[in-house]
């Protein structure tokens, strides 16, 4: 019964723009596992239980600590675009700091254009086809 909880807990944070402070440490544990397991797939290679178990904890502990306002979905994008544009083919604390802080810079660069004019990376962030109304099409209550 624990485990299913926990399974659809880690849906919820991949699924949703939740902030990195918002997601108790247990979730966002599983759910960095599940993306360095990912992550080594996509990059050819295999690692054994404990260093997953180990790594999982550590990207779980940096992100609260260092990025926690950022979302769980804006680690996601920083690992596939690392991942497609690296030349180190070594998953370790280095090389995911490296491209989670140039995911924030491009995040930080790109937060005072309008959406239409932001980079292509960050069209997940876009609330379009999400269900939201924008603000101009509500009517007002009387």
């Amino acid at each position: 019964m624990i485990e299913i909880w926990i399974m659809k807990q880690i849906v919820s944070v991949k699924q949703t723009n939740m902030k990195i402070k918002e997601i108790h440490i247990q979730e966002l544990t599983i759910a960095c596992n599940d993306l360095l397991f990912k992550t080594l797939v996509e990059l050819g290679q295999s690692k054994d239980e404990q260093w997953l178990i180990a790594m999982s904890h550590s990207l779980a502990n940096d992100l609260k600590e260092d990025f926690k306002n950022l979302e769980f979905q804006d680690i996601v994008q920083a690992f596939r675009e690392g991942v497609r544009n690296t030349d180190k083919f070594v998953l370790n604390v280095q090389t995911y700091y490296s491209w989670i802080k140039a995911h924030r810079q491009l995040i930080w660069n790109e937060a005072s254009k309008e959406p239409e004019r932001q980079d292509k990376r960050l069209k997940y962030r876009s609330r379009k086809g999400t269900g939201l109304k924008s603000i101009t099409n509500i009517k007002q209550i009387k």
